[in-house]
C-alpha cells in the first residue's frame, strides 16, 4: 500500500464521515455490530501475529474491513450484490392482446 491509497481511503473515511446519506449502504444496527466486531478482530489479529502469522493476518485483515464498514457506512461488497441483483432483474413484458380459446 502506498502514500497515495493511504490518503485516498483517509479522504473516502472523511468524506462518508461528512455525507453519510451518499455513501451509506449499511444500517446503522449493522455499523455498531461491524465496528465493534472489526475492532476485535483486528486487536486478536494483531495479537496473535507472533504466534500464528497466517491466522493473525487473515484475522487483522477481515477486521480492518469491518471496521472500515463500521466506520463509512458503506459496503463495497453489498453494493456490488445489489447491482448484480439489479442486472438480473425481469424485463418489461407488455401484453397488448389477450386470445381466448374455448376448445383445447
Amino acid at each position: 500500500m502506498t502514500n497515495e491509497d493511504l490518503n485516498k481511503t483517509i479522504s473516502n473515511v472523511k468524506e462518508a464521515w461528512k455525507y453519510p446519506e451518499l455513501f451509506g449502504n449499511v444500517t446503522s444496527s449493522e455499523r455498531w455490530l461491524s465496528g465493534a466486531a472489526g475492532t476485535y478482530l483486528l486487536f486478536k489479529g494483531i495479537t496473535g501475529i507472533f504466534s500464528h502469522p497466517v491466522i493473525g493476518l487473515t484475522g487483522a485483515a477481515i477486521g480492518a474491513g469491518l471496521l472500515y464498514r463500521g466506520i463509512t457506512g458503506y459496503c463495497p461488497l453489498k453494493d456490488l450484490a445489489e447491482q448484480r441483483r439489479e442486472a438480473l432483474g425481469p424485463d418489461e413484458i407488455l401484453v397488448t392482446e389477450t386470445y381466448v380459446v374455448d376448445n383445447l
